[in-house]
């Protein structure tokens, strides 16, 4: 296993730089099936983004390395932090300077994983949906208790501050978590 600060050049002292952006460059060059592997980077990183965990460092990027083909490890270390505030910023960078935990973020760098605006509103829509769905469940089977769940809630969980600064065509994002 290599992470992706490795994968990147980089050393702790650089780590900071890491950005989505180099590692879809990354991928498009040296990954096996690379739009694939790139619509998988990029669904990781909406779901940071969704679920508040701005722990997305390069060294928790990751990929399988055989000797000749590098392949994205499962998703791992996924921790949500809580917020004293609106505003917060990922780990690694997501595009140019850019490192807010916002999708209109994300959105801002579908070009750099092959993927359509509106394929990227799809993925983030299905994936706010499926939080929805499948929340109480989860709970339930972390054994959170009711307390627990508020705080997890809205507050790491489909923050509102995820969805500030949607274009119109994504504005339909923020009525499915608030129920209008």
């Amino acid at each position: 296993m290599v992470s992706a600060l490795t994968m990147l050049s980089l050393d702790e002292m650089m780590a900071r730089y890491a950005s989505y952006e180099d590692h879809a460059e990354l991928v498009r060059h040296r990954f096996v099936d690379a739009q694939s592997t790139l619509l998988e980077l990029y669904s990781k990183l909406v779901f940071n983004v969704l679920c508040g965990n701005t722990d997305d460092h390069a060294r928790n990027r990751a990929a399988f390395w055989d000797g000749q083909v590098l392949e994205l490890t499962p998703a791992y270390d996924i921790c949500p932090q809580a917020r004293t505030g609106n505003e917060t910023s990922q780990a690694m960078l997501i595009t140019g300077n850019d490192r807010m935990s916002r999708l209109s973020s994300c959105f801002d760098a579908v070009g750099h994983f092959l993927l359509s605006r509106k394929e990227a509103i799809d993925i983030a829509e299905n994936q706010i949906k499926s939080i929805i769905s499948h929340w109480g469940e989860v709970c339930d089977e972390a054994s959170l208790s009711a307390t627990d769940r508020t705080i997890l809630w809205r507050r790491q969980f489909l923050n509102a501050y995820a969805f500030d600064d949607l274009e119109e065509d994504a504005e339909h994002l923020k009525r499915i978590i608030t129920g209008f």
